[in-house]
């Protein structure tokens, strides 16, 4: 009765089963993207700009801390979540006409943390370079220096010079555009400090609170160094994350209910349609209980084969979010499947609720009658 039920009303039934399909795709695509979102999104954010310093711990006479320290710290970061790193060592020199800032950095580091700069030029690719440096929009401008100029560099406090020729002027929109940027090799040296630095910018794919954790982690293992999330672009991090999540919640919903929409409408026209016969069935003896029995089981079954397909779609249509929002891969999570099956069967059977009331109240007499 079952397989003929549905085999002689395929129309009907092709059309319920795609309306599971359809949503049981929609909710399993947008869970994959939720359960993947946190990781995916903080990988984006990424993009502009560093969330977590170290520095001296403020409590110790020295404003500096040992590079190797901070080569330690970097080693116990897992390198899946270490998106970009940078020492910076500062100093005052004099250029001729004026004070300015000059900062040692690795500038591969300081590259992928600060992807949005605007270099004119381009990027010192090797660490070891002594002779070029990258200069600021306004300090460039206040100099009158063009691409390929050189300029010397004179450190008041050790009397060390340097002859540089600028290969990269920066726009970065913050007090960077006011300092010249050299190798760490060559700040150490003008400025006469071997194996220190005054500070590092990382840039960290953290979860929630994963990056707090980490520099509680960082401080427990390194007392002598200060590491923090810095919390301005942390929290607005996670208030990106909550409005996306929450909209993908609403979208979930507003699906699930059109979903029930449709299916109630379809499985109320089966109950019209078969009103003969539900009448004829307990007119032989079948009882209520049967007769909700048999619609649940046709419900369930148009719900099984509607969640198998849309379960695949689902995982299909999460990819394209992923490759198309945030061009990477979404991985199934083991709890998409339960998730996506329960909400996909209690919007099935909240939509049969009524119909199924409908056909239990059918009055055996009265269809015989043709009433």
């Amino acid at each position: 009765m079952l397989r003929k039920a549905l085999s002689r009303r395929k129309a009907r039934a092709a059309v319920a089963i795609a309306s599971i399909m359809v949503g049981a795709a929609v909710v399993s695509a947008l869970a994959a993207l939720y359960f993947d979102i946190s990781i995916k999104m903080s990988q984006e954010l990424r993009a502009y700009g560093a969330n977590f310093f170290v520095g001296a711990d403020p409590a110790s006479p020295d404003r500096r801390f040992p590079a190797a320290r901070y080569d330690a710290i970097l080693a116990e970061i897992p390198a899946d979540r270490l998106t970009g790193a940078s020492p910076f060592l500062y100093g005052v020199v004099s250029l001729g006409i004026g004070n300015a800032v000059l900062a040692g950095v690795d500038f591969e580091g300081m590259r992928r943390i600060y992807p949005y700069w605007r270099v004119e030029g381009g990027w010192i690719s090797v660490a070891f370079d002594d002779r070029n440096a990258m200069i600021g929009k306004q300090l460039a401008e206040k100099l009158e220096l063009q691409l390929g100029a050189t300029i010397e560099v004179y450190a008041p406090e050790t009397g060390e010079k340097a002859e540089l020729r600028i290969k990269g002027i920066i726009e970065s929109g913050g007090p960077e555009d006011e300092q010249m940027f050299v190798s760490m090799d060559l700040a150490r040296r003008l400025f006469a400090v071997p194996e220190r630095i005054d500070l590092a910018m990382l840039s960290v794919v953290a979860e929630g609170d994963e990056a707090a954790r980490l520099a509680e982690t960082i401080n427990s293992a390194h007392p002598e160094a200060d590491a923090k999330p810095i919390r301005k672009i942390s929290q607005s991090d996670g208030q990106i994350l909550d409005k996306i999540e929450g909209f993908m919640a609403l979208v979930a919903f507003v699906i699930l209910v059109i979903t029930t929409l449709c299916v109630n409408a379809i499985m109320s026209a089966i109950v019209v349609e078969r009103t003969p016969e539900i009448g004829l069935q307990k007119a032989l003896g079948a009882d209520d209980r049967e007769i909700m029995t048999q619609f649940l089981s046709e419900t369930a079954l148009i719900c099984a084969i509607g969640l198998a397909l849309g379960l695949a779609l689902g995982f299909a249509l999460a990819q394209v979010l992923g490759q198309t929002v945030f061009g990477a891969w979404v991985n199934l999570r083991p709890l998409v499947i339960p998730l996506t099956a329960f909400a996909s069967l209690a919007a099935a059977l909240i939509a049969a609720i009524i119909p199924i009331r409908s056909a239990v109240r059918i009055v055996p007499a009265r269809v015989l009658k043709g009433e």
